[in-house]
């Protein structure tokens, strides 16, 4: 006699005992090897259990949902012993430096503010719009292509997808936002060019019941907002100004060349690393060079700093690889033989790390992940099928260090060596959760029907 049927119950009961089990968070191929569930069946039910909030989907892993968080964190104060406990234990077992998520504790206890759920006036097939800032930099390119590939997972569910590119124009933004809400986009994504720009415009957006959910940026207290997707800058500017701090030991002088000005992570991460390194009062900060997140503008700046200051520049602080890359070329354009660059921190590009380790420059990175354009889909499609969704949904990001860079706070959970692909284009970004083929110049994303709405560019299709 064969084995018993599973019933759907059956099946959710096993997906939730085994995250029980494992803390909270599991793989689904482990998943599948300790339950023998049928992969259909596992995946099926844990879309289910995805879209009420239970747990989250995400790279082939299964973890706790904000539903879930939720409800445990209403009694958290019955294991809050326990909670502590587990606190004080968990560094002593852990092999590598904790992720973000495990230095901010655990989730036991931890209640999640949530968004009520939204009444949607369609069933069934939806129109999502994306207002994004701009496609100057490769960055933005990978998040416009993460959400093009959430959108187009989700099959016939979506009826349309439309973006639109303000290119850093907050008045342009706003006219794009009112151009999709009249389209008939029955929910948005807006990454925004400046939030106190587009305040009223989202707001005028909600007033009417269409969800916005933010994602990268554009997030302030008057501008309301459904959900909002996220990775922790100032996690991000601590981690990278303590490394360099500890790399540099303690002194010299520092270039720091962060992003956008008008960007909230720009404006986060330096503000998270100038507050760090004021425990260094013998680091030098030579100078402060906004570059937009521009290669060419970080190259042109950098090399006129090591014109002024040559050999005195002790490491080049950096938000991310976009203009690390062009500090790195600024050095080797001025004749800088390997293992002579200063430390420079800042990640995400492929380039960014390919430099450092072909010049042997020690690099710290924390990637900045554009699979949150993913999460800002999945979120926003469970807001329109009425579910209740977390506020702030935070993309955890890993700690990447060349090969003998670590210091005594700052340990890698994944070497440079390791993380760069030398088979893809130097303009890749790292971290999109589009699978390791992703490569920018050949995405293609085909979209069954006329469904796919892109502002200004011609309509991609063929394979991810």
């Amino acid at each position: 006699m064969g084995e018993q049927r599973r019933t759907g119950v059956d099946v959710a009961i096993a997906i939730l005992k085994a995250l029980a089990a494992a803390n909270g968070e599991i793989g689904t191929t482990q998943l599948l090897a300790q339950t023998g569930l049928p992969r259909a069946s596992l995946y099926r039910v844990a879309g289910t259990l995805a879209d009420a909030g239970l747990v989250t989907l995400a790279r082939g892993r299964i973890g706790v949902g904000p539903m879930a968080r939720h409800l445990v964190g209403v009694h958290g104060a019955v294991v809050a012993h326990e909670d502590q406990l587990w606190t004080q234990r968990a560094p002593r077992r852990l092999k590598r430096a904790p992720t973000p998520e495990q230095a901010r504790g655990p989730v036991v206890g931890t209640p999640v503010d949530l968004s009520r759920p939204f009444l949607s006036r369609r069933r069934g097939r939806f129109r999502i719009g994306f207002s994004n800032a701009s496609t100057d930099n490769p960055w933005r390119v990978a998040l416009v292509h993460s959400v093009e590939h959430a959108a187009a997972a989700l099959g016939d569910r979506v009826e349309r997808l439309s973006i639109r590119h303000a290119n850093h124009d907050s008045a342009q933004q706003c006219a794009d936002i009112a151009a999709l809400v009249a389209e008939g986009a029955d929910g948005l994504i807006v990454s925004a060019v400046e939030p106190r720009g587009i305040g009223e415009a989202v707001s005028a957006v909600m007033a009417r019941g269409i969800p916005v959910v933010m994602v990268d940026r554009g997030v302030l207290p008057h501008v309301p907002h459904t959900s909002f997707v996220t990775t922790d800058d100032t996690m991000i500017g601590r981690t990278t100004a303590l490394w360099m701090a500890e790399t540099m030991r303690g002194k010299g002088a520092l270039m720091m060349l962060p992003g956008h000005p008008e960007a909230e992570p720009a404006q986060r991460r330096l503000c998270a690393a100038r507050q760090l390194l004021t425990e260094f009062p013998d680091i030098e900060i030579l100078d402060i060079c906004w570059t937009n997140w521009h290669r060419d503008t970080a190259r042109e700046l950098m090399a006129g700093a090591i014109a002024r200051w040559g050999n005195r520049i002790g490491g080049v602080w950096c938000d991310s690889g976009q203009q690390g890359v062009g500090s790195l070329q600024a050095f080797v354009a001025a004749g800088a033989r390997p293992g002579d660059i200063p430390p420079h921190t800042g990640g995400d590009q492929n380039l960014a790390y390919k430099l450092a380790i072909r010049n042997r420059v020690p690099l710290a990175a924390v990637d900045y992940p554009p699979v949150m354009g993913i999460k800002a889909v999945e979120v926003l499609y469970a807001v329109l099928r009425g579910n209740w969704v977390p506020k702030v949904v935070d993309m955890p990001s890993e700690v990447i260090l060349t090969k003998g860079a670590a210091t005594r706070s700052v340990r890698a959970h994944l070497w440079a060596e390791d993380h760069v692909r030398w088979d893809l284009p130097d303009d890749l970004i790292l971290s999109t959760g589009l699978g390791p083929a992703y490569n920018p110049r050949s995405f293609r994303i085909h979209y069954p029907g006329n469904l796919y709405n892109r502002s200004a560019v011609k309509p991609l299709r063929a394979r991810p």
